[in-house]
């Protein structure tokens, strides 16, 4: 029976219950999820040494990110309607496996830019299976009363990666040479990654397998048909906020160690202020998780967003300062790793767990074609004008206005008070 056999037979648990049964499915999680964000956050760091090697511009590198980022958004969807038939830890297992030696394989680069975009829609074909809707679906479904900080610490994941992926790979390049740091990283954070799910990465549909061979059904489960989400109001403002403000935080954070290093700063204290940006990142996950449990309205959702206004003005070094440098990327990763909690979340309350895969996927398809365009658009502002003042510039004015969706939303559904009226 599946996840019916999970929602009839479990009692609603305490917070401290549902974390003392299932820890390890989030610890392996923020693992599986660490992992998924190394290719974006350790891009930067790569950007020089393969300008050096292969004389690319930096357009034509950054264009990279943007074929991964353009798969995740058209795979997306699918994705996401493979979850809900057939649940996450099969899909999880394979696509950790497959990224792990294929992010190694970008040491094969020969200098054809064009076999290097090969690379990476090699890449962004098998990291489909490991992305980000992969963990909010095992977690959301397995999670009730403390959802959202089970969101927040899996997600952390990200900011893990934001932390450490920077200055992980400067170390390794700094050493070993930039093929040697793709390896590193590949074989090594992913396969960390891939023990954890191993053992530990038990869905709900997996917990109701081992009970009942029975297949299971998503209709049983709370929540939108995909005919009402895509008439619902709050999910279509949420898709297009995400849209606009992925596209101008991923061009600042994705470039943000060139940001920073072209106001004057050397390139090892430009990572490290990069990599506070992580730190704040779990900052933001857990505090907003532990705000959204606790407390419904507009104003924790907007400030996750609005917050990185004042983070790309920050960064434009007015104030010629590294203390404010630093601020401001901090304020980008608070800003970054509290709306990504918050969308999840979002989503989870607004659409319920019915077609969570597929709603989800599809507004993370939303997210990952502004992260496909981001990167693309701040580095040929940078080859036209010379700079990123320009991108900093027009962003702060345009994240104000879009944050702004993501007020009135309104109350939560409640779903288990709705009989079905419709197919999905």
């Amino acid at each position: 029976m599946g996840e019916r056999f999970e929602a009839m037979t479990e009692p609603q648990l305490t917070a401290a219950q549902e974390w003392r049964a299932h820890w390890p499915l989030v610890l392996s999680a923020m693992l599986g999820m660490s992992f998924y964000t190394v290719v974006t956050y350790s891009f930067s760091t790569f950007i020089a040494p393969l300008e050096k090697a292969f004389g690319w511009g930096r357009a034509e590198v950054s264009f990279c990110l943007t074929i991964f980022a353009a798969i995740a958004m058209i795979g997306g969807p699918f994705v996401g309607a493979a979850i809900d038939r057939f649940g996450t830890r099969r899909i999880a297992i394979g696509g950790l496996a497959l990224s792990a030696l294929a992010f190694a394989a970008f040491s094969l680069a020969s200098g054809s830019i064009w076999q290097f975009y090969g690379l990476f829609v090699l890449y962004g074909l098998v990291s489909l299976a490991f992305k980000t809707t992969v963990w909010s679906a095992g977690i959301a479904g397995t999670f009730s009363t403390s959802r959202s900080l089970a969101l927040s610490i899996m997600l952390s994941g990200s900011a893990l990666g934001q932390t450490l992926a920077p200055l992980i790979a400067y170390r390794l390049i700094s050493t070993h040479g930039w093929r040697a740091a793709y390896v590193g990283l590949g074989l090594g954070w992913g396969g960390v990654a891939l023990l954890a799910v191993l053992a530990f990465f038990r869905d709900a549909r997996e917990r109701g397998r081992q009970v009942s061979q029975a297949p299971a059904s998503s209709a049983l489960l709370p929540g939108l048909t995909l005919r009402e989400a895509r008439r619902d109001s709050r999910i279509l403002r949420i898709a297009l906020s995400q849209l606009v403000l992925a596209t101008l935080g991923s061009g600042a954070s994705v470039h943000l160690v060139r940001i920073v290093a072209e106001t004057g700063v050397s390139e090892g204290s430009a990572v490290q202020i990069a990599a506070t940006a992580g730190l704040a990142g779990i900052a933001g996950k857990l505090i907003t998780g532990w705000l959204l449990d606790r407390a419904q309205g507009s104003i924790v959702p907007f400030s996750a967003f609005a917050c990185a206004a004042i983070a790309h003005l920050l960064l434009l070094n007015r104030l010629d300062s590294v203390a404010a440098l630093t601020l401001g990327a901090m304020i980008l990763g608070f800003s970054s790793g509290a709306g990504l909690q918050v969308t999840t979340y979002l989503v989870s309350r607004y659409a319920g767990m019915r077609n969570f895969g597929a709603i989800y996927g599809a507004i993370s398809s939303m997210m990952m074609a502004g992260t496909a365009m981001g990167p693309l658009i701040a580095g040929r502002v940078h080859d036209v004008t010379g700079s990123y003042a320009p991108l900093l510039l027009a962003a702060a004015p345009i994240i104000l206005v879009f944050s702004l969706l993501m007020i009135g939303l309104g109350p939560y559904p409640d779903f288990s008070a709705t009989p079905d009226s419709e197919p999905a």
